[in-house]
């Protein structure tokens, strides 16, 4: 038996209590067949009465409203009844011998009759075996099938057979009724049909061989009922005149009644259905979608070939392999051909093709020569490929439309390897064949080439075409000895000058000898620009050699502190490009995009790399004459490097590195989804005793954690099927912690799992944690009930999804959290699958937000379509069940328009029997038969054959079969009939496993590959493996979250948010004496312990703190076990940016830190030049001061004397510093506002919301008036000089004094412009400060104005009095609130 967990077992358990009490929710694994319902016996009735009506609406009958004639015959009764029925389903073509072909040719299902098998070799046995015994026939049938004399036409059959159930979704409100228009049959096409054959003998016999055991030839002829037989319209071959034409109404269109839109996402397009009948795996087609790929016409021999051996080198260069094997090359081509020609999907390869890209060596070790994920690689290439390929013949078709034949350009397109290459030849192609491509474009409506003749094109015309020669090689030669690195071709040195050269070719357009070197030149620059094999050649260099330096722009200077994420790419020196890692690069190209960085492409030592590629173009020669000549070739190089090639490589090298990172990040993100959902379901101590391998699950939640809100507990038994709830105000009183003891024990779960949507989630974990210590000690007898924190990620998507709300329409959010918790410890896949568009909000990688959505969803998918496949999807219990039917899309060979489409079909004729009734129902054509059949499992179905419930393919069940028998040594003469064969299976999987290990399978394996000359070894041991475990869980067992895990999953908090030495904000709950508990924004509780408050002695936390206030404070540890921060709020602790050093992320390897210190110098220097600048200002008071230079003046002044002086704001500002107090002085900001921008036109002047006229108006009504105010407070005698220490002290002398006096003081604040008013209501309390802004007509205290100073006091005692009588506990209330 299989060790892994059946997630589809839906038989009903009626030793489980919870199973007989009404259960809310809706049932979310297996399916309506094995479901008790509590219908009366007139109710069972009544559907009775109705079948008939159901059986039509569900097979497609419309009645029609007329009488059929008594005297029909039999024959005319069928065909009447199937020109009635309606079409619903997808697959409504007929089959024609050339369809059963097709079947035939892709399933492998037919072979020719053979010899049959010898026995394969048991370890013990000594005597040989003959080899010229040769294997029997695959899904052949030995017995002789009888003619069938009366047909049973298909609804009675399907009747009979199935039961029928509503249908799945709500797709068919879509579906418009079609009226039930009978034509009228012409008479000579009801003779013909008369007189044809009932059944094609011959047809008969091909159809019976092709179909797996146990079929009759009753089904066969009831698939010629459906599909018809080929010979319905022969009819129509007849000569005759044609029936008069009947213009027709035809019936409304989707498309006329709904919005494309919702025709879209529902899938019911023109589109949509042919994606559901086109034979090829729906992925594959939407891949294609908007390319040319004709899925219709297979490659050739030569096609796969070529691609086989471009995938292979790309491949390679991805592995970093150097020298591949030729077995290698081999595995890839083989591979190509699956995916082209055969259209296997990567699951389908992966398991059913191994021998193709593994090997084994002599010592019977098999190695695979291709991973899995080299296969979804393979994949990806082959749609790279394909677009090469497209681009290709393009570009033939257009040279062919150019009537360009020209050897050259032939051999670069036999030569070219990629896209880039087949751009650079349409580039040559333009330049060099200019007449051909203006000629195809004045024939054709395209857009067309410029008018004007470029400057190109004006040289080759004079007679600069006939001096180019003198510069020695053309440019395909200098670009042949680039490309092969050699000196191939070389120029022959020239006797005169390239003066004297040129003198000779002065025409009218280029008047002397410097002109048409100039011009001679610029051709010869676009020449060698153009030339494919130069830009080949030089792509390599610049992939190698290339390296990036950034800098930050003005914005990013400014922008980019010392904790942005781009900090660490803001200055970077060559940087070589294979050091990019992690799509590092995405980083840098989003702050380029948004203006913060500036990014140069360039290769490592240019000058050494420019002297070594000119060589190819150089003279040997040392003549004078042949070095000028030498330096015209050396400015020909430079132009068409500058002007051309080094853009052109630039931009290639950006796009590669794009490309690259964005892989790279979905690579990752694909791991991370793979890493969650390649789990199994948790596995305690007695996970043996789960029935079916799954845990029965209770899921616990408070939501939000707040007080008001209700603790959610569901319990979900081992069929995923919510069976009770239960909702508790709280957990503190003893009434509720005994209904929810009650409700653990009743239950029994294997465990319990907990989460929530904030860190409050804590306080119900650790209750949790008591109340299953006290259910676990209550009951030594029973397993212990494990508790669990649980991954919510996929569950807060569901909570409030639209599938959530459908499934559980009745239950609250949380308790559709609490559901999908408890699914994801039983099968985490599930959770995911569901999801669909909504697996884009997972955080996988912190820059997947820099890749397109389509191209994540594209790799977040594969992981799910690993885990499913590996899986398998029970298609009985989907199509009962919502939550299940998510897998189904990701099954090998379907996608979501072909499972919706499988699904209906099944809800509208029944459940399936085997899996050949795919085929047989019309359910699924060939190809998508080949891709899912092994991965659509069929379970509790009676007397089905145990084999569709394995991952051997249908093609391989005699194969299994076989085996079987030879471990049982049981002889062919035995195994004569089908039932047999499939009790020998059942008994070998049941009661044998084992014998299995004696069979010799490298011997059988031999002669398979003789008989078929194809692999069969690795197809051997997976039957083998399936015997003896069908379908055997391959995911990871499920792992213990470690505490680390845990505290996140609870808190939200990771390494990244919280850890030691970090300064947080924190806002201080309560003071306890040497204490102070405060709480941190996550949640979390923290602790400030007395000798952790301050630099000072204290003898009490609140003669620093002050409850309510928020401070910073530095972590200094986590107790992840308690869910506890303790913390230090010592000033030393917390100066500014002290935690700089430990969230700065690192600085990359190529960090330029010269550079920056330089651009920090560059910068002061600038400003200090800008202070400098003279600002002439007519004021007897206007000084050329800095701020510096200001307070200096200022020093030996009065209070309240002033200055105005520049800005460094701008030309537009102004600055004026008065001097507040001794060494304080508070500087302001002036706007100067004009009309416009004239020099001379009027000028006002604005502080904050003030406008002042003039220079005097603004000095005496806000400058003056906020100093007369300052005074006035510094007059007053409850004024202490010295600063906040100073009164602070003043204040707690007063209160040790008189312990109940309230004293209070004003006193100068740190902030210039501000006054604190420090106060302390008595000796215990702590000091407190509020700040007083000046303002020119008075002070603001706490959003209030104050006139003057008696009315800002008598302000603050009313405050203060407001707030004492709130702080005053009431009556009943007086006691503190317990601790939890």
């Amino acid at each position: 038996m299989s060790d892994g967990a059946d997630f589809y077992d839906t038989r009903p358990d009626r030793d489980e209590d919870e199973e007989n009490s009404d259960e809310e929710g809706e049932p979310t694994y297996g399916h309506g067949r094995h479901d008790s319902d509590d219908d009366d016996d007139d109710e069972e009735e009544d559907d009775d009465d109705d079948e008939e009506e159901a059986r039509k609406i569900a097979e497609g009958f419309i009645v029609d409203d007329e009488d059929e004639e008594d005297n029909d015959s039999d024959e005319s009764q069928k065909v009447a009844r199937r020109r009635k029925r309606k079409k619903i389903e997808d697959y409504d073509e007929e089959l024609d011998e050339e369809d059963w072909d097709l079947v035939e040719e892709n399933t492998g299902l037919k072979l020719s009759r053979e010899p049959k098998l010898k026995r394969l070799k048991r370890g013990r046995q000594e005597e040989p075996v003959a080899q010229e015994q040769a294997a029997e026939k695959f899904f052949s049938d030995e017995e002789q099938y009888e003619e069938v004399q009366e047909e049973q036409t298909e609804e009675d059959r399907y009747t009979t057979q199935y039961r029928h159930r509503p249908l799945y979704d709500d797709m068919d409100d879509f579906i418009a009724e079609e009226d039930d228009e009978e034509g009228i049959e012409d008479d000579e096409h009801h003779m013909f049909r008369n007189e044809a054959p009932r059944r094609n003998r011959t047809s008969t016999k091909v159809m019976m061989d092709i179909l797996p055991e146990g079929l009759s030839e009753d089904v066969l002829a009831d698939m010629y009922d459906i599909f018809g037989d080929g010979t319905d319209y022969d009819w129509a071959l007849f000569n005759e005149e044609a029936p008069e034409y009947v213009e027709e109404q035809h019936e409304p269109k989707l498309a006329d009644v709904f919005e494309p839109s919702e025709l879209k996402d529902r899938m019911l397009t023109e589109e949509d259905e042919e994606v559901r009948l086109r034979d090829i795996p729906e992925r594959m087609q939407m891949r294609y979608a908007g390319t040319r790929k004709a899925f219709d016409i297979p490659p050739s021999e030569d096609d796969l070939q070529a691609e086989g051996a471009w995938v292979a080198r790309e491949l390679a260069i991805i592995k970093g392999i150097d020298n591949p094997t030729d077995n290698f090359y081999n595995a890839i081509r083989h591979v190509v051909s699956f995916i082209t020609k055969e259209y296997l999907e990567v699951p389908y390869i992966s398991d059913h093709r191994r021998d193709y890209f593994t090997e084994t060596d002599v010592d019977g070790v098999t190695t695979e020569i291709l991973s899995h994920d080299d296969l979804w690689k393979i994949y990806d290439l082959d749609f790279k490929y394909q677009s090469f390929v497209n681009r290709k013949n393009g570009l033939r078709d257009f040279l062919s439309k150019c009537v360009i034949h020209d050897e050259y350009v032939t051999s670069l397109m036999e030569r070219a390897e990629r896209i880039e290459e087949l751009n650079d030849i349409a580039d040559y192609v333009n330049l060099k064949f200019a007449d051909n491509v203006n000629a195809l474009q004045k024939q054709t409506k395209g857009p067309k080439r410029p008018a004007n003749k470029s400057m190109y094109e004006i040289s080759l015309r004079n007679k600069i075409g006939e001096f180019l020669p003198r510069f020695g090689i053309t440019a395909w030669q200098y670009g042949a000895n680039y490309l092969e690195n050699s000196r191939r071709y070389y120029p022959e040195d020239a006797l005169v000058s390239p003066e004297e050269e040129a003198q000779a070719f002065v025409s009218s357009s280029f008047s002397d000898s410097s002109r048409v070197l100039r011009a001679a030149r610029s051709v010869l620059s676009q020449e060698i620009s153009n030339d494919p094999q130069v830009r080949k050649a030089m792509r390599r260099d610049w992939e190698y050699r290339a390296v990036v330096s950034v800098k930050p722009t003005d914005k990013g200077y400014n922008t980019i502190d010392d904790l942005h994420p781009m900090h660490p790419y803001k200055y970077l020196h060559e940087k070589p490009l294979s050091t990019f890692k992690n799509g590092e690069y995405l980083q840098v190209l989003k702050g380029e995009t948004d203006g913060l960085l500036t990014v140069h492409i360039t290769v490592s030592n240019y000058d050494g790399w420019f002297n070594q590629i000119a060589e190819y173009y150089m003279s040997d020669g040392y003549s004078d004459s042949a070095q000028q000549w030498n330096k015209q070739r050396q400015d020909v190089l430079q132009m068409a490097l500058t002007d051309h090639l080094i853009p052109i490589m630039e931009k290639h090298i950006r796009e590669k590195l794009r490309v690259e990172a964005q892989e790279t990040v979905c690579e990752s993100m694909y791991q991370t989804l793979m890493s969650k959902v390649n789990v199994g379901p948790f596995r305690g101590p007695d996970s043996d005793r789960y029935k079916n391998g799954i845990p029965r699950v209770v899921a616990v939640s408070s939501g939000n954690g707040d007080r008001n809100e209700p603790i959610v507990a569901v319990f979900v038994n081992h069929r995923g099927k919510l069976a009770d709830r239960i909702e508790l105000p709280s957990l503190r009183d003893e009434r509720y912690w005994k209904e929810m003891v009650e409700f653990i024990s009743s239950k029994r779960p294997n465990v319990v799992g907990v989460a929530g949507f904030t860190a409050q989630t804590r306080h119900i974990f650790k209750h949790m944690q008591q109340l299953l210590n006290e259910v676990n000690n209550s009951d030594s007898t029973s397993p212990t009930i494990d508790l669990l924190a649980v991954d919510d990620e996929a569950s807060r998507l569901y909570k409030n999804s639209r599938r959530a709300t459908e499934e559980f329409y009745d239950l609250s959010e949380v308790t559709r959290y609490c559901i999908s918790m408890a699914r994801r410890l039983q099968c985490p896949v599930l959770e995911y699958t569901g999801l669909e568009r909504d697996l884009l909000a997972l955080r996988c990688h912190s820059l997947q937000q820099l890749i397109p959505e389509d191209m994540r969803m594209l790799y977040l998918e594969r992981a799910l379509i690993n885990v499913v496949n590996d899986m398998g999807v029970d298609i009985n219990a989907a199509a009962s069940s919502k939550y299940l039917a998510t897998a189904l899309k990701y099954v090998c060979g379907l996608g979501p328009r072909k499972a919706q489409s499988i699904l209906k079909k099944i809800d509208a004729k029944g459940e399936l029997e085997s899996r050949s009734a795919l085929v047989t129902r019309g359910m699924t054509p060939a190809i998508t038969f080949m891709n899912c059949a092994s991965y659509l499992r069929i379970r509790n179905v009676d007397d089905a054959d145990i084999l569709d419930d394995t991952r051997i393919h249908p093609q391989e069940y005699d194969l299994a079969r076989k085996m079987a028998g030879d471990a049982l040594e049981i002889d062919e003469d035995e195994m004569d009939d089908y039932e047999t064969k499939v009790m020998i299976v059942r008994r070998v999987v049941k009661e044998y496993p084992n014998k299995l290990n004696d069979l010799i399978l490298d011997d059988y394996a031999v002669v398979l590959k003789t008989q078929y000359n194809a692999p069969k070894r690795q197809i051997l041991e997976h039957i083998k493996l399936e015997l003896q475990g069908p379908y055997r869980d391959r995911r990871h067992r499920y792992a213990r979250p470690s505490m680390d895990e845990t505290f996140t999953m609870l808190t939200g908090e990771t390494r990244d948010t919280l850890r030691e030495g970090f300064i947080i904000p924190v806002k201080v709950q309560s003071l306890r004496g040497k204490v102070a508990n405060c709480l941190l924004d996550s949640g979390l509780d923290g602790y400030i312990y007395i000798d952790s408050v301050s630099d000072d002695r204290v003898m009490n936390v609140g003669d620093v703190l002050e409850q309510g206030s928020t401070i910073n404070a530095k972590v200094l540890s986590i107790d992840k076990e308690k869910f506890a921060v303790t913390m230090s709020s010592k000033a030393s602790d917390t100066k500014p940016n002290g935690d700089i050093s430990i969230r700065r992320i690192p600085n990359d390897h190529y960090y330029d830190l010269q550079e920056e210190a330089r651009e920090i110098e560059r910068r002061r220097s600038l400003r200090k030049k800008r202070t400098k600048a003279q600002r002439v200002i007519n004021h007897p008071l206007f000084h050329q001061f800095n701020y510096m230079e200001a307070e200096e003046y200022l020093t030996s002044r009065q209070r309240g004397d002033l200055v105005i002086r520049p800005s460094s704001r701008g030309a537009d500002h102004i600055a004026i510093t008065w001097k507040v107090d001794e060494g304080v002085y508070q500087h302001i900001d002036v706007v100067e506002i004009r009309k416009d921008t004239s020099v001379f036109a009027p000028v006002q002047y604005k502080i904050g919301e003030h406008v002042f006229d003039d220079l005097d108006q603004l000095i005496v009504t806000y400058v003056e008036a906020i100093a007369a105010k300052a005074e006035e407070l510094i007059a007053h005698p409850k004024y202490r000089s010295g600063g906040p220490s100073a009164l602070k002290s003043h204040l707690s002398s007063l209160t040790m004094a008189n312990p109940r006096l309230s004293a209070y003081g004003f006193c100068l604040s740190d902030r210039p412009g501000y006054f604190e008013l420090g106060f302390k209501l008595n000796a215990k309390s702590p000091a407190a400060q509020w700040a007083i802004k000046l303002l020119p007509d008075g002070y603001r205290l706490r959003d209030t104005s104050y006139p003057v100073v008696g009315d800002l006091i008598n302000g603050f005692k009313r405050i203060q009095a407001n707030e004492a009588q709130q702080r005053r506990p009431r009556h009943g209330y007086g006691q503190r609130p317990p601790r939890h």
